[in-house]
Protein backbone atom coordinates (compact mmCIF):
# COMPACT_ATOMS: atom_id res chain seq x y z
CA UNK A 1 0.00 0.00 0.00
CA UNK A 2 1.15 3.17 -1.18
CA UNK A 3 1.98 5.81 1.49
CA UNK A 4 -0.31 9.27 1.15
CA UNK A 5 0.56 12.14 -0.67
CA UNK A 6 2.06 14.73 1.83
CA UNK A 7 0.04 17.82 2.28
CA UNK A 8 0.89 20.80 0.64
CA UNK A 9 1.51 23.61 2.75
CA UNK A 10 -0.71 26.70 3.04
CA UNK A 11 -0.26 30.20 1.93
CA UNK A 12 0.72 31.40 5.66
CA UNK A 13 3.17 28.43 5.93
CA UNK A 14 4.65 29.21 2.27
CA UNK A 15 4.92 32.65 3.91
CA UNK A 16 7.10 31.75 6.81
CA UNK A 17 9.38 29.64 4.75
CA UNK A 18 9.83 32.33 2.76
CA UNK A 19 10.38 34.89 5.63
CA UNK A 20 12.93 32.12 6.92
CA UNK A 21 15.00 32.13 3.83
CA UNK A 22 15.18 35.44 3.30
CA UNK A 23 16.32 35.95 6.30
CA UNK A 24 19.23 33.38 5.97
CA UNK A 25 19.85 34.74 3.01
CA UNK A 26 19.72 38.64 3.96
CA UNK A 27 22.18 37.40 7.04
CA UNK A 28 24.45 35.51 4.82
CA UNK A 29 24.46 32.61 7.37
CA UNK A 30 27.66 29.88 7.14
CA UNK A 31 30.46 29.69 8.57
CA UNK A 32 32.11 31.76 10.65
CA UNK A 33 29.14 34.40 9.90
CA UNK A 34 27.52 36.24 13.02
CA UNK A 35 23.82 36.45 13.26
CA UNK A 36 23.93 38.21 16.11
CA UNK A 37 25.78 41.11 14.57
CA UNK A 38 23.52 40.97 11.42
CA UNK A 39 20.46 40.92 13.74
CA UNK A 40 21.68 44.57 14.80
CA UNK A 41 22.74 45.25 11.69
CA UNK A 42 18.67 44.66 11.22
CA UNK A 43 17.39 46.87 13.77
CA UNK A 44 19.87 49.57 13.73
CA UNK A 45 19.19 50.21 9.85
CA UNK A 46 15.06 50.65 10.87
CA UNK A 47 15.82 52.62 13.76
CA UNK A 48 15.81 55.91 11.92
CA UNK A 49 11.82 54.51 11.13
CA UNK A 50 11.57 54.86 15.12
CA UNK A 51 12.04 58.65 14.99
CA UNK A 52 10.30 59.86 12.01
CA UNK A 53 7.13 57.62 13.40
CA UNK A 54 7.81 59.49 16.93
CA UNK A 55 8.61 62.74 15.34
CA UNK A 56 4.87 62.61 13.07
CA UNK A 57 3.04 61.19 16.24
CA UNK A 58 4.19 64.31 17.83
CA UNK A 59 2.96 66.63 15.31
CA UNK A 60 -0.45 65.35 14.49
CA UNK A 61 -0.66 65.92 18.18
CA UNK A 62 0.20 69.65 19.02
CA UNK A 63 -2.77 72.11 19.05
CA UNK A 64 -2.32 73.86 15.66
CA UNK A 65 -3.18 70.91 14.15
CA UNK A 66 -5.36 69.21 16.17
CA UNK A 67 -7.20 72.18 16.23
CA UNK A 68 -7.45 72.92 12.39
CA UNK A 69 -9.77 71.78 9.67
CA UNK A 70 -7.66 71.41 6.89
CA UNK A 71 -3.97 70.32 8.21
CA UNK A 72 -4.69 67.30 9.65
CA UNK A 73 -5.85 65.62 6.22
CA UNK A 74 -3.53 67.59 4.24
CA UNK A 75 -0.68 66.00 6.07
CA UNK A 76 -1.97 62.60 5.95
CA UNK A 77 -2.74 62.56 2.35
CA UNK A 78 0.76 64.24 1.43
CA UNK A 79 2.08 61.37 4.09
CA UNK A 80 -0.05 58.97 1.38
CA UNK A 81 1.06 60.07 -1.25
CA UNK A 82 4.76 60.51 -0.71
CA UNK A 83 5.20 57.29 1.14
CA UNK A 84 3.70 55.14 -2.03
CA UNK A 85 5.48 57.61 -4.20
CA UNK A 86 8.77 56.42 -2.56
CA UNK A 87 7.75 52.62 -2.37
CA UNK A 88 7.18 53.04 -6.35
CA UNK A 89 10.07 54.59 -6.91
CA UNK A 90 12.44 53.23 -4.74
CA UNK A 91 14.08 50.30 -8.00
CA UNK A 92 14.58 52.94 -9.85
CA UNK A 93 16.62 54.93 -7.32
CA UNK A 94 18.55 52.48 -5.76
CA UNK A 95 18.75 50.36 -9.10
CA UNK A 96 17.13 47.58 -6.95
CA UNK A 97 17.24 44.54 -9.46
CA UNK A 98 18.17 41.99 -6.67
CA UNK A 99 14.71 41.20 -4.82
CA UNK A 100 13.02 39.18 -7.69
CA UNK A 101 14.58 35.86 -7.92
CA UNK A 102 11.81 34.16 -6.23
CA UNK A 103 10.59 32.36 -9.40
CA UNK A 104 13.61 30.72 -10.48
CA UNK A 105 15.37 30.37 -6.91
CA UNK A 106 11.86 28.54 -5.70
CA UNK A 107 10.99 27.12 -8.80
CA UNK A 108 10.95 23.19 -7.26
CA UNK A 109 9.00 24.06 -4.30
CA UNK A 110 5.36 23.04 -4.28
CA UNK A 111 3.97 26.26 -4.97
CA UNK A 112 2.51 28.12 -7.90
CA UNK A 113 4.59 30.89 -9.09
CA UNK A 114 1.40 33.73 -8.75
CA UNK A 115 1.60 32.17 -4.70
CA UNK A 116 4.94 32.46 -5.04
CA UNK A 117 4.92 36.26 -5.74
CA UNK A 118 2.18 37.06 -3.35
CA UNK A 119 4.38 35.72 -0.46
CA UNK A 120 7.56 37.75 -1.51
CA UNK A 121 5.35 40.99 -1.79
CA UNK A 122 4.15 40.35 1.72
CA UNK A 123 7.76 39.49 3.16
CA UNK A 124 8.91 42.63 1.57
CA UNK A 125 6.70 44.75 3.87
CA UNK A 126 9.25 43.68 6.44
CA UNK A 127 12.51 44.84 5.55
CA UNK A 128 14.85 47.40 6.76
CA UNK A 129 14.20 50.04 4.25
CA UNK A 130 9.86 49.26 4.20
CA UNK A 131 9.73 49.87 8.20
CA UNK A 132 11.56 53.66 7.69
CA UNK A 133 9.25 54.00 4.62
CA UNK A 134 5.81 53.54 6.54
CA UNK A 135 7.11 55.39 9.54
CA UNK A 136 6.01 58.52 9.12
CA UNK A 137 2.55 57.69 7.81
CA UNK A 138 2.39 54.93 10.70
CA UNK A 139 3.03 57.62 13.22
CA UNK A 140 0.74 60.26 12.05
CA UNK A 141 -2.07 57.70 11.14
CA UNK A 142 -1.68 57.20 15.03
CA UNK A 143 -1.33 60.39 16.04
CA UNK A 144 -4.57 61.71 14.33
CA UNK A 145 -6.60 58.47 15.73
CA UNK A 146 -5.31 59.51 19.29
CA UNK A 147 -7.05 62.63 18.77
CA UNK A 148 -10.18 62.32 16.92
CA UNK A 149 -12.55 59.43 17.98
CA UNK A 150 -13.17 57.14 15.19
CA UNK A 151 -16.29 55.03 13.91
CA UNK A 152 -15.24 51.45 13.38
CA UNK A 153 -11.54 51.38 15.02
CA UNK A 154 -11.16 47.89 13.22
CA UNK A 155 -11.83 49.72 10.01
CA UNK A 156 -9.15 51.82 10.01
CA UNK A 157 -6.78 48.95 10.67
CA UNK A 158 -7.70 47.34 7.52
CA UNK A 159 -7.35 50.73 5.53
CA UNK A 160 -4.07 50.74 6.93
CA UNK A 161 -3.19 47.15 5.78
CA UNK A 162 -4.47 47.62 2.17
CA UNK A 163 -2.62 50.82 2.03
CA UNK A 164 1.09 48.74 3.09
CA UNK A 165 -0.34 46.13 0.48
CA UNK A 166 -1.11 48.66 -2.46
CA UNK A 167 2.48 49.96 -1.85
CA UNK A 168 4.69 46.62 -1.77
CA UNK A 169 2.39 45.37 -4.91
CA UNK A 170 2.61 48.87 -6.87
CA UNK A 171 6.46 49.00 -6.09
CA UNK A 172 6.93 45.27 -7.53
CA UNK A 173 5.28 46.96 -10.66
CA UNK A 174 8.48 49.13 -10.34
CA UNK A 175 10.94 46.62 -9.88
CA UNK A 176 9.77 44.51 -12.94
CA UNK A 177 9.45 46.93 -15.18
CA UNK A 178 13.16 48.24 -14.25
CA UNK A 179 14.40 44.51 -14.64
CA UNK A 180 12.49 43.92 -18.36
CA UNK A 181 14.24 47.35 -19.04
CA UNK A 182 17.46 46.54 -18.16
CA UNK A 183 16.70 42.79 -19.89
CA UNK A 184 15.60 44.74 -22.67
CA UNK A 185 18.06 43.90 -25.98
CA UNK A 186 18.91 47.58 -26.44
CA UNK A 187 18.43 48.54 -22.53
CA UNK A 188 21.00 51.80 -23.17
CA UNK A 189 18.87 53.26 -25.77
CA UNK A 190 15.70 52.84 -23.93
CA UNK A 191 16.87 54.52 -20.68
CA UNK A 192 18.45 57.27 -22.73
CA UNK A 193 16.08 58.14 -24.67
CA UNK A 194 13.47 58.14 -22.03
CA UNK A 195 15.56 60.32 -20.15
CA UNK A 196 15.49 62.89 -23.01
CA UNK A 197 11.96 62.66 -23.65
CA UNK A 198 11.31 62.94 -19.58
CA UNK A 199 13.67 66.06 -19.94
CA UNK A 200 11.96 67.56 -22.99
CA UNK A 201 8.01 66.78 -21.50
CA UNK A 202 9.43 68.75 -18.32
CA UNK A 203 10.37 71.64 -20.13
CA UNK A 204 6.93 72.10 -21.30
CA UNK A 205 5.50 72.04 -17.79
CA UNK A 206 5.36 75.30 -15.79
CA UNK A 207 7.26 75.44 -12.48
CA UNK A 208 5.30 75.45 -9.12
CA UNK A 209 5.03 78.81 -7.82
CA UNK A 210 7.05 79.13 -5.08
CA UNK A 211 6.29 82.93 -4.41
CA UNK A 212 4.19 81.45 -1.07
CA UNK A 213 8.07 81.00 0.73
CA UNK A 214 8.44 84.21 1.13
CA UNK A 215 5.04 85.67 2.70
CA UNK A 216 5.94 82.57 5.26
CA UNK A 217 9.17 83.79 5.64
CA UNK A 218 8.17 86.94 6.57
CA UNK A 219 4.13 86.94 8.49
CA UNK A 220 4.19 83.18 9.04
CA UNK A 221 2.31 80.20 8.51
CA UNK A 222 -1.13 82.21 8.86
CA UNK A 223 -0.24 84.42 5.49
CA UNK A 224 -1.00 81.31 3.60
CA UNK A 225 -3.99 81.08 1.35
CA UNK A 226 -5.59 77.59 2.95
CA UNK A 227 -7.76 77.28 -0.32
CA UNK A 228 -3.84 76.13 -1.73
CA UNK A 229 -3.87 73.66 1.16
CA UNK A 230 -7.70 72.56 0.72
CA UNK A 231 -7.12 72.05 -2.97
CA UNK A 232 -3.76 70.05 -2.40
CA UNK A 233 -5.53 67.94 0.07
CA UNK A 234 -8.64 67.32 -1.92
CA UNK A 235 -6.68 65.98 -5.07
CA UNK A 236 -4.17 64.13 -2.87
CA UNK A 237 -7.16 61.80 -1.35
CA UNK A 238 -8.42 61.64 -4.90
CA UNK A 239 -5.63 59.11 -5.89
CA UNK A 240 -5.37 55.82 -4.68
CA UNK A 241 -3.02 56.33 -2.24
CA UNK A 242 -5.02 58.98 -0.56
CA UNK A 243 -7.83 56.68 0.21
CA UNK A 244 -5.94 55.71 3.68
CA UNK A 245 -5.93 59.00 4.50
CA UNK A 246 -9.14 60.13 3.62
CA UNK A 247 -10.94 56.99 4.96
CA UNK A 248 -9.20 57.83 8.33
CA UNK A 249 -10.55 61.18 7.87
CA UNK A 250 -14.26 59.77 6.98
CA UNK A 251 -14.31 57.68 10.46
CA UNK A 252 -13.34 60.76 12.14
CA UNK A 253 -16.95 62.45 11.04
CA UNK A 254 -18.75 58.50 11.55
CA UNK A 255 -18.80 58.10 7.73
CA UNK A 256 -18.36 54.23 7.77
CA UNK A 257 -19.66 53.61 4.35
CA UNK A 258 -17.36 55.71 2.70
CA UNK A 259 -14.44 54.43 4.17
CA UNK A 260 -15.48 50.99 3.45
CA UNK A 261 -16.23 52.11 -0.50
CA UNK A 262 -12.42 53.31 0.11
CA UNK A 263 -11.32 50.26 1.21
CA UNK A 264 -12.74 48.31 -1.25
CA UNK A 265 -10.72 51.32 -3.96
CA UNK A 266 -7.39 50.38 -2.44
CA UNK A 267 -8.14 46.35 -2.69
CA UNK A 268 -9.34 46.91 -6.28
CA UNK A 269 -5.84 49.21 -6.72
CA UNK A 270 -3.24 46.25 -4.81
CA UNK A 271 -5.26 43.15 -6.90
CA UNK A 272 -4.61 45.39 -10.37
CA UNK A 273 -1.17 46.14 -9.15
CA UNK A 274 -0.10 42.25 -8.56
CA UNK A 275 -1.60 41.48 -11.42
CA UNK A 276 0.41 43.60 -13.71
CA UNK A 277 3.55 42.78 -11.25
CA UNK A 278 2.95 39.51 -12.53
CA UNK A 279 2.31 40.11 -15.84
CA UNK A 280 5.90 41.46 -16.02
CA UNK A 281 7.77 39.35 -13.67
CA UNK A 282 6.91 36.32 -16.51
CA UNK A 283 7.95 38.35 -19.27
CA UNK A 284 10.92 39.09 -17.42
CA UNK A 285 11.75 35.14 -17.04
CA UNK A 286 10.91 33.77 -20.43
CA UNK A 287 12.85 36.35 -21.77
CA UNK A 288 16.16 36.11 -19.07
CA UNK A 289 18.06 33.60 -20.82
CA UNK A 290 22.28 33.77 -20.49
CA UNK A 291 22.47 37.50 -21.43
CA UNK A 292 23.40 40.00 -18.95
CA UNK A 293 21.51 42.72 -21.31
CA UNK A 294 22.19 45.26 -23.69
CA UNK A 295 22.77 45.36 -27.42
CA UNK A 296 27.29 44.14 -26.71
CA UNK A 297 27.74 44.19 -30.63
CA UNK A 298 28.66 40.50 -30.72
CA UNK A 299 28.64 40.58 -34.44
CA UNK A 300 31.77 42.56 -34.54
CA UNK A 301 35.47 40.88 -35.22
CA UNK A 302 37.35 43.48 -33.43
CA UNK A 303 39.12 42.86 -30.53
CA UNK A 304 39.13 45.02 -27.93
CA UNK A 305 42.58 43.81 -26.36
CA UNK A 306 44.29 44.01 -29.29
CA UNK A 307 46.00 47.25 -29.00
CA UNK A 308 46.88 47.43 -25.00
CA UNK A 309 49.90 47.80 -24.17
CA UNK A 310 50.65 45.59 -21.03
CA UNK A 311 48.66 42.87 -18.86
CA UNK A 312 47.42 45.67 -16.51
CA UNK A 313 45.98 47.35 -19.09
CA UNK A 314 44.25 44.46 -20.43
CA UNK A 315 42.93 44.40 -17.11
CA UNK A 316 42.12 48.22 -16.76
CA UNK A 317 40.33 47.44 -20.32
CA UNK A 318 38.39 44.25 -19.28
CA UNK A 319 37.12 46.25 -16.15
CA UNK A 320 35.76 49.10 -18.18
CA UNK A 321 34.06 47.23 -20.78
CA UNK A 322 32.03 44.79 -18.11
CA UNK A 323 31.42 48.26 -15.98
CA UNK A 324 30.11 49.93 -19.71
CA UNK A 325 28.14 46.68 -20.31
CA UNK A 326 26.04 46.07 -16.89
CA UNK A 327 22.92 46.95 -17.19
CA UNK A 328 22.28 47.93 -13.39
CA UNK A 329 25.35 50.14 -14.64
CA UNK A 330 23.55 51.85 -16.81
CA UNK A 331 20.41 52.90 -14.82
CA UNK A 332 22.55 53.98 -11.43
CA UNK A 333 24.31 56.53 -14.19
CA UNK A 334 20.63 58.01 -15.23
CA UNK A 335 19.31 57.92 -11.66
CA UNK A 336 20.69 61.57 -10.74
CA UNK A 337 19.91 63.49 -14.25
CA UNK A 338 16.24 62.21 -13.44
CA UNK A 339 16.50 63.12 -9.84
CA UNK A 340 17.71 66.78 -11.10
CA UNK A 341 15.11 67.00 -13.75
CA UNK A 342 12.37 66.15 -11.26
CA UNK A 343 13.79 68.32 -8.43
CA UNK A 344 13.71 71.67 -11.34
CA UNK A 345 10.09 70.84 -12.00
CA UNK A 346 8.87 70.76 -8.57
CA UNK A 347 10.68 74.09 -8.23
CA UNK A 348 12.74 72.04 -5.25
CA UNK A 349 16.13 74.48 -5.67
CA UNK A 350 13.50 77.34 -4.32
CA UNK A 351 12.97 75.74 -1.34
CA UNK A 352 16.67 74.96 -0.48
CA UNK A 353 17.49 78.13 -1.37
CA UNK A 354 15.14 79.82 0.90
CA UNK A 355 15.94 77.46 3.95
CA UNK A 356 19.97 77.09 2.97
CA UNK A 357 20.12 80.63 1.14
CA UNK A 358 23.56 81.43 -0.40
CA UNK A 359 24.65 77.80 0.53
CA UNK A 360 22.12 75.92 -1.54
CA UNK A 361 23.68 75.60 -5.05
CA UNK A 362 26.50 73.95 -3.15
CA UNK A 363 24.73 71.63 -0.98
CA UNK A 364 22.35 70.61 -4.18
CA UNK A 365 24.70 70.11 -6.81
CA UNK A 366 27.43 68.45 -4.21
CA UNK A 367 24.47 65.88 -2.84
CA UNK A 368 23.82 64.93 -6.49
CA UNK A 369 27.01 64.84 -7.60
CA UNK A 370 27.93 62.32 -4.31
CA UNK A 371 24.45 60.26 -4.85
CA UNK A 372 25.95 60.04 -8.83
CA UNK A 373 29.51 58.75 -7.16
CA UNK A 374 28.34 56.47 -4.00
CA UNK A 375 26.02 55.01 -6.44
CA UNK A 376 28.48 53.38 -8.97
CA UNK A 377 31.49 52.99 -6.66
CA UNK A 378 29.83 51.23 -3.84
CA UNK A 379 27.09 48.95 -6.10
CA UNK A 380 30.46 47.58 -7.81
CA UNK A 381 33.30 48.08 -5.11
CA UNK A 382 31.74 46.04 -2.14
CA UNK A 383 30.84 42.90 -4.07
CA UNK A 384 33.30 43.08 -6.64
CA UNK A 385 34.31 39.98 -7.79
CA UNK A 386 30.68 38.66 -8.17
CA UNK A 387 30.34 40.75 -11.60
CA UNK A 388 33.28 38.16 -12.47
CA UNK A 389 31.17 35.04 -11.40
CA UNK A 390 33.40 32.13 -13.29
CA UNK A 391 35.82 35.10 -14.55
CA UNK A 392 37.35 34.77 -10.90
CA UNK A 393 38.46 31.34 -11.77
CA UNK A 394 39.95 32.18 -15.33
CA UNK A 395 42.03 35.06 -12.71
CA UNK A 396 43.16 31.92 -10.69
CA UNK A 397 44.53 29.85 -12.99
CA UNK A 398 46.02 32.89 -15.55
CA UNK A 399 49.56 33.38 -14.63
CA UNK A 400 49.30 36.80 -12.91
CA UNK A 401 49.52 38.30 -9.89
CA UNK A 402 45.63 38.86 -7.91
CA UNK A 403 46.50 41.95 -6.73
CA UNK A 404 46.44 43.62 -9.95
CA UNK A 405 43.12 42.59 -10.67
CA UNK A 406 42.46 44.07 -7.54
CA UNK A 407 43.98 47.11 -8.13
CA UNK A 408 42.44 47.58 -11.86
CA UNK A 409 39.12 47.54 -10.64
CA UNK A 410 39.73 49.97 -7.78
CA UNK A 411 40.96 51.87 -10.53
CA UNK A 412 38.43 51.69 -13.65
CA UNK A 413 35.14 52.09 -10.50
CA UNK A 414 36.88 55.09 -8.70
CA UNK A 415 37.44 56.97 -12.36
CA UNK A 416 33.97 56.11 -12.88
CA UNK A 417 32.82 57.69 -9.71
CA UNK A 418 34.90 60.41 -10.23
CA UNK A 419 33.93 60.62 -13.88
CA UNK A 420 29.67 60.74 -13.10
CA UNK A 421 30.42 63.40 -10.23
CA UNK A 422 31.75 65.66 -12.97
CA UNK A 423 29.05 64.99 -15.15
CA UNK A 424 26.67 65.73 -13.06
CA UNK A 425 27.79 68.93 -11.42
CA UNK A 426 28.42 69.83 -14.91
CA UNK A 427 24.52 69.37 -15.83
CA UNK A 428 23.67 70.79 -12.74
CA UNK A 429 25.08 74.46 -13.52
CA UNK A 430 23.82 73.85 -17.29
CA UNK A 431 20.13 72.85 -16.68
CA UNK A 432 19.81 75.21 -13.58
CA UNK A 433 22.00 77.87 -14.57
CA UNK A 434 23.01 78.41 -11.17
CA UNK A 435 26.22 78.05 -9.06
CA UNK A 436 29.54 79.51 -8.70
CA UNK A 437 32.79 77.84 -9.27
CA UNK A 438 33.09 77.42 -5.71
CA UNK A 439 30.22 75.45 -5.42
CA UNK A 440 31.36 73.04 -8.48
CA UNK A 441 34.91 72.66 -6.61
CA UNK A 442 33.46 72.09 -3.11
CA UNK A 443 30.87 68.86 -4.77
CA UNK A 444 34.24 67.75 -6.62
CA UNK A 445 35.99 67.51 -3.78
CA UNK A 446 33.51 65.96 -1.94
CA UNK A 447 33.21 63.10 -4.26
CA UNK A 448 37.51 62.90 -3.75
CA UNK A 449 36.48 62.67 -0.22
CA UNK A 450 34.18 59.96 -0.17
CA UNK A 451 35.14 57.01 -2.73
CA UNK A 452 38.62 56.15 -0.96
CA UNK A 453 36.76 55.40 1.76
CA UNK A 454 34.05 53.18 -0.29
CA UNK A 455 36.99 51.70 -2.17
CA UNK A 456 38.89 51.08 1.03
CA UNK A 457 35.60 49.79 2.86
CA UNK A 458 34.59 47.71 -0.49
CA UNK A 459 37.72 45.95 -0.46
CA UNK A 460 37.46 43.98 2.44
CA UNK A 461 33.53 43.80 2.43
CA UNK A 462 34.37 41.61 -0.91
CA UNK A 463 36.43 39.56 0.58
CA UNK A 464 34.33 38.78 3.89
CA UNK A 465 31.00 39.09 2.12
CA UNK A 466 31.16 37.57 -1.24
CA UNK A 467 27.69 36.51 -3.18
CA UNK A 468 26.78 35.47 -6.63
CA UNK A 469 25.73 37.72 -9.30
CA UNK A 470 24.08 36.38 -12.55
CA UNK A 471 24.66 38.37 -15.16
CA UNK A 472 21.57 37.49 -16.60
CA UNK A 473 19.63 39.47 -13.65
CA UNK A 474 17.71 36.37 -13.24
CA UNK A 475 19.35 35.00 -9.73
CA UNK A 476 21.27 36.49 -7.02
CA UNK A 477 22.25 36.11 -3.36
CA UNK A 478 21.78 38.97 -1.45
CA UNK A 479 24.49 41.38 0.12
CA UNK A 480 24.13 40.69 3.71
CA UNK A 481 22.53 43.51 5.66
CA UNK A 482 25.71 43.70 7.81
CA UNK A 483 27.61 44.59 4.73
CA UNK A 484 25.76 46.90 3.63
CA UNK A 485 25.41 49.18 7.07
CA UNK A 486 29.38 48.93 7.33
CA UNK A 487 29.10 50.43 3.60
CA UNK A 488 26.81 53.11 4.56
CA UNK A 489 29.62 54.14 7.60
CA UNK A 490 31.87 53.99 5.05
CA UNK A 491 29.92 56.75 3.02
CA UNK A 492 29.41 58.63 5.95
CA UNK A 493 32.82 59.17 7.37
CA UNK A 494 33.78 60.05 3.41
CA UNK A 495 30.69 62.80 3.64
CA UNK A 496 31.48 64.26 6.77
CA UNK A 497 33.97 67.04 5.99
CA UNK A 498 31.79 68.09 2.92
CA UNK A 499 28.77 68.84 5.40
CA UNK A 500 30.93 70.37 8.50
CA UNK A 501 32.42 72.54 5.27
CA UNK A 502 29.11 73.87 4.37
CA UNK A 503 27.12 73.91 7.76
CA UNK A 504 30.42 76.28 8.98
CA UNK A 505 29.75 78.40 5.72
CA UNK A 506 25.92 79.02 6.91
CA UNK A 507 23.97 81.28 4.54
CA UNK A 508 26.31 82.97 3.28
CA UNK A 509 27.88 80.19 0.46
CA UNK A 510 30.98 78.28 0.56
CA UNK A 511 34.44 80.27 0.01
CA UNK A 512 37.67 78.89 -1.09
CA UNK A 513 38.80 77.98 2.63
CA UNK A 514 35.59 75.26 2.29
CA UNK A 515 37.56 73.86 -0.84
CA UNK A 516 40.65 73.57 0.86
CA UNK A 517 39.23 72.08 4.08
CA UNK A 518 37.31 69.22 2.17
CA UNK A 519 40.34 68.57 -0.05
CA UNK A 520 42.91 68.26 2.84
CA UNK A 521 39.91 65.33 3.78
CA UNK A 522 40.24 63.92 0.66
CA UNK A 523 43.70 63.57 0.84
CA UNK A 524 43.68 62.08 3.97
CA UNK A 525 40.88 59.61 2.87
CA UNK A 526 43.43 58.68 0.15
CA UNK A 527 45.73 58.23 2.36
CA UNK A 528 43.86 55.47 4.47
CA UNK A 529 42.92 53.67 0.96
CA UNK A 530 46.87 53.35 0.19
CA UNK A 531 47.47 52.37 3.85
CA UNK A 532 44.48 49.41 3.46
CA UNK A 533 44.99 48.44 -0.05
CA UNK A 534 47.93 46.25 0.85
CA UNK A 535 46.56 44.82 3.60
CA UNK A 536 43.35 43.29 1.39
CA UNK A 537 45.95 42.31 -1.39
CA UNK A 538 47.15 39.79 1.06
CA UNK A 539 43.82 39.00 2.19
CA UNK A 540 42.56 38.46 -0.76
CA UNK A 541 45.39 35.77 -1.44
CA UNK A 542 44.57 33.91 1.54
CA UNK A 543 40.82 34.10 0.93
CA UNK A 544 40.60 33.71 -2.48
CA UNK A 545 39.44 30.10 -2.62
CA UNK A 546 36.33 31.16 -0.22
CA UNK A 547 35.67 33.91 -2.50
CA UNK A 548 35.33 31.54 -5.99
CA UNK A 549 32.96 29.12 -3.94
CA UNK A 550 30.81 32.28 -3.12
CA UNK A 551 30.50 33.70 -6.64
CA UNK A 552 30.67 30.48 -8.71
CA UNK A 553 27.98 28.64 -6.74
CA UNK A 554 24.67 28.14 -8.62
Amino acid sequence: MSSPRPKVPGFFQHLLLLWGLRLHLGLNQGPGKSRLLAVAAFAGSSAPGVLLGLSFFKLMRMPLIVHSNVWPYFILNLLCFVTAATWVTWPLLSAGVDDHSELSRYAAFPISPFRLLMGSTVASLFEPRALVFYAPLTGAAVGYASRHRLASPWLAAVLYVLFALFCAAWSRVGLYTVINVLRAKHSARIMGGGMVAFLVAASFIPPIDTSWLTSVGETGVGALDMSLIINAAVALSQVPPGFFGDGLGQLAHGRVGIAMLEAFGLLFFTAMGMVVAYALLMRFHRQAGGRSGGDRGDGKDSDPFATTGSRFDTLLRREVLDLWHNPRARLLAAVPFILAILLKLLSGRDLFVYLLGGSADAWVMGGLSIYGAVVIASTFSQNTFAYDGHGFAVFLAAPMNLADVLRAKNRVQGVAALGMAVLVGAFYRVYFGSGTLVDFLCAMAAVAAVVPMLLAAGNFLSLYFPVKFHASLKRRDRIPLTASMLGIFAASVGCMPFGHALRAAGKDGPGWQSVVFILGFAVLHFGVYRVTRPWAMRLLDQRREIVLRAVTRE
